[in-house]
């Protein structure tokens, strides 16, 4: 079987094709913003909130948002609102692979960042990083940029932490080296065939690094991350079960706050896909939102 290359999958055009038609369907409110360094973004909630969710949205790095990412944002939002906490979340459309390989995309995660900071005038210890799957990844390569700044980027320093950051169900790229790859195989919804090619898509000739590949990075790599809190979410069904649990134990060892939750029986980040099946998202998803809610709580 030959597979298709992805730019014919789901081009880039099609991100305000889903976000306008899931609005004409749930009265979603949303509003599109162009990002300085000519990345596209779309708020969801109150963008005026004190508190933000910054969202970079998973895809492989080769394939923009679907619907079930909405849906999950929106319920996310009402969840907090439910508890007294209002937030804005800015769901940023990098590029993709193969018209963009890195470090481009964590070039404009972090111009994001910085965006929300020095223009919208957020308060570091009121953000979030929020992503699922290879959007984990990119907030691992954030963190990265951060503490050790990439050659190529622009650095920026903090004037303090984070609140926190979020990764459900983190995609470590080419690591299928761990057991859950075979023992998983006909639990989850991924293979590690579709993962491999997803990898060598996205990498493509480019050199490896600790941004790119950060499940490589040399010991002390995590040490003063400038983040208060981590929450690591993975299902016990998915074939990344083994990537994700090291990359977790790794920067717990260095850095304080750590936490990782192991849904049982959930596949690759199934809350995403149940909202966009329209069914009840599992544990994973209760287990998120009261972790925001502790998070964003004062």
């Amino acid at each position: 079987m030959q597979l298709i290359k992805p730019r014919y999958l789901n081009p880039p055009e099609a991100i305000q094709q889903v976000i306008q038609a899931h609005a004409r369907r749930n009265g979603t409110i949303w509003k599109s913003v162009q990002l300085p360094d000519g990345a596209s973004a779309s708020w969801f909630g109150k963008p005026d909130a004190e508190r933000l969710i910054l969202y970079l949205p998973g895809g492989a790095y080769c394939f923009p948002i679907v619907p079930g990412h909405i849906s999950y944002i929106e319920a996310v939002v009402t969840g907090l609102k439910h508890s007294g906490i209002d937030v804005g979340v800015l769901l940023v459309h990098y590029d993709l692979a193969p018209r963009a390989r890195p470090p481009r995309q964590l070039e404009q995660a972090a111009a994001a960042l910085r965006y929300a900071i020095e223009t919208l005038g957020k308060r570091p210890s009121d953000i979030i990083l929020m992503g699922d799957s290879a959007g984990g990844h990119l907030i691992l390569s954030v963190l990265s940029h951060l503490t050790h700044p990439h050659p190529d980027i622009p650095a920026f320093s903090l004037r303090e932490n984070l609140a926190g950051a979020l990764l459900l169900s983190p995609w470590m790229v080419d690591r299928t080296d761990h057991e859950s790859h075979h023992t998983n195989a006909d639990q989850d919804s991924l293979s590690q065939g579709t993962l491999t090619y997803w990898a060598e898509i996205y990498l493509g000739d480019t050199e490896p690094d600790n941004y790119s590949q950060p499940a490589d990075a040399p010991t002390g790599w995590w040490k003063v991350l400038p983040v208060e809190k981590i929450f690591i979410g993975v299902g016990g069904d998915e074939v990344m079960l083994g990537s994700t649990v090291a990359i977790a134990r790794k920067i717990e060892a260095e850095h304080a706050g750590v936490t990782l939750s192991v849904a049982h029986r959930e596949y690759h980040c199934q809350s995403i896909m149940s909202f966009g099946l329209g069914v009840a998202p599992g544990e994973q998803y209760g287990v998120t939102v009261g972790w925001l809610k502790s998070t964003l709580s004062r």
